[in-house]
């Protein structure tokens, strides 16, 4: 694959990030935190995509010496799983944002916490998954490991800035509501992410 392949790759699948980190970046959070959080996406995406390009390529390996052809269903089931489990921890994510925008918690409090500890990585996990099927994918194919990596690590960083920053922005227009319309966003989102995966 070309430079411009992966770049384009690599923007597909930041998609969903961007998506995601809209609506959480409307719960003031820092800068530092913002930077901080789209490392551990960068990492996390380059991690599950090279996942799943060994699993591809040693289930190729093996159909091959079954003599049979190598299909594509490896793939298609790693996505429907993870686009089931990305819908449960976005949806899970908004509705504990909703919790909090109930309870009336001071602005430093908020600032920080939903890109923080076991909620971070689950997030960073649950928008990532698609870099796995993905992986899964460019198994069988002659593809530039280290090339990739980097190339998916700096698209999905700036892309998660991006998203967390301008999140930040419009959080700034809607006040004290930003993390009740950021939490309903999500659960809106992961609601779509389980429709589609279910019925599509």
């Amino acid at each position: 694959m070309s430079t411009f392949e992966f770049m384009i790759l690599s923007i597909a699948l930041g998609t969903d990030l961007v998506s995601v980190a809209i609506p959480i970046g409307m719960t003031k959070i820092r800068l530092r935190t913002v930077v901080s959080a789209a490392v551990v996406f960068a990492l996390f995406h380059i991690i599950m995509i090279l996942s799943g390009y060994y699993f591809g390529h040693s289930l190729g390996m093996y159909m091959m010496r079954l003599e049979t052809f190598y299909m594509d269903w490896p793939s298609l089931a790693v996505e429907d799983w993870a686009s089931l489990l990305g819908a449960l921890v976005l949806t899970g994510l908004g509705i504990h944002m909703i919790k909090e925008s109930w309870r009336g918690r001071t602005e430093s409090e908020t600032a920080s916490c939903p890109l923080e500890g076991f909620k971070l990585v689950a997030l960073a996990v649950s928008v990532s998954l698609d870099a796995l099927a993905a992986g899964v994918s460019l198994g069988i194919m002659d593809v530039n490991l280290i090339k990739l990596s980097s190339i998916l690590g700096v698209v999905i960083f700036l892309m998660a800035v991006l998203g967390l920053v301008l999140g930040r922005r419009l959080g700034r227009l809607l006040g004290n509501r930003a993390e009740l319309f950021g939490g309903m966003a999500l659960v809106l989102l992961g609601g779509h992410v389980f429709f589609t995966a279910v019925y599509c």
